[in-house]
């Protein structure tokens, strides 16, 4: 379940008209207009070096921790690192994002997301790799989703990604304002995950097991 609040960090390719992307189509939201959502084709020529939407900014080297808190008690810790080393994904450079989460000793899992941003800003999740599995966009049918985009507006909603074998991936923004994004996800368990621009993410709530995993601040 950590899995899926972390991957809905979420993410993955392209705008309208670019190519190897698709032709612009319609969309039912507002503020994604153009977007082919989701795609099995990124084109590296869409794709810049960095991922820095300021709702979603990923510095390699940098490392965040949240804690864990399940009916007002602390019950473990999740530590986010952006890895220093890209991952080759269908002619690109994807951002690797691991996450580990430690529920009081008990439980230890470790998953790997791969983004990649767009010349526009949109942040997309093209692959990622958990329990000795893995996917990548462009391989075996495998769709890169939307994690962020460049301009978020209420009431947008996507595909996060299209994967055999995993829980559809339905994203939707239901709350914003100048400087928080607020989104719901359902991947097999319901997440709801908060952003604040130019922090990225500071929350995570499962909103079928509870808990809620807040950033750590500078000094706590």
């Amino acid at each position: 379940m950590l899995r899926d609040a972390t991957t809905a960090l979420v993410l993955v390719l392209a705008l309208s008209g670019c190519a190897g992307i698709g032709q612009p189509k319609p969309y039912d939201s507002t503020g994604i207009n153009g977007l082919v959502v989701p795609t099995p084709t990124p084109d590296p020529g869409d794709f810049v070096a960095v991922v820095d939407n300021p709702w979603l900014a990923l510095e390699p080297g940098e490392r965040r921790t949240y804690d864990v808190v399940d009916t007002g008690i602390t019950v473990g810790s999740l530590v986010v690192d952006v890895l220093e080393d890209p991952v080759p994904v269908a002619g690109l450079e994807a951002t690797a994002v691991q996450t580990t989460t430690d529920l009081g000793g008990a439980t230890t899992s470790t998953v790997t997301d791969l983004y990649a941003q767009d010349d526009h800003g949109n942040v997309w999740l093209v692959g990622g790799d958990a329990d000795g599995e893995g996917w990548r966009a462009g391989t075996d049918g495998a769709e890169a989703g939307l994690a962020m985009p460049a301009d978020p507006r209420l009431g947008d909603g996507w595909k996060a990604y299209v994967v055999a074998g995993l829980p559809e991936s339905i994203v939707r923004i239901e709350d914003q304002s100048a400087q928080m994004v607020q989104i719901r996800s359902e991947a097999g368990t319901a997440t709801r995950t908060v952003y604040e621009k130019g922090a990225g993410l500071v929350s995570i709530e499962d909103l079928d097991a509870g808990w809620v995993a807040t950033l750590e601040q500078p000094g706590s």
